[in-house]
């Protein structure tokens, strides 16, 4: 069963663009031990001042639970959002 979250959340990686290690959800500590899958979007399809990319990474935690996450990286603020639970 799939549940929504789509909580911003605080995120530990290798480097300035590598993979995620870890991240903080509600004051809990998840550290990454797999990352399953790992994607990129670019969109080209608006102006280049309102493109949203997005870095989107499916990953198991420690503890066996396995999350989507993805990191936004549009005009304005860059954040991570913890999309959902697999």
């Amino acid at each position: 069963m799939v549940r929504f979250i789509g909580e911003e959340v605080e995120v530990r990686r290798e480097g300035p663009l590598g993979p995620p290690l870890a991240f903080t959800w509600r004051g809990e500590e998840h550290r990454v031990a797999e990352v399953v899958e790992g994607r990129r979007e670019l969109d080209f399809r608006a102006a280049w001042w309102r493109r949203r990319h997005r870095d989107r990474y499916r990953v198991r935690t420690a503890d066996g639970r396995t999350f989507d996450l993805y990191f936004h990286r549009g005009p304005g603020r860059r954040y991570w959002v913890l999309w959902r639970e697999l």
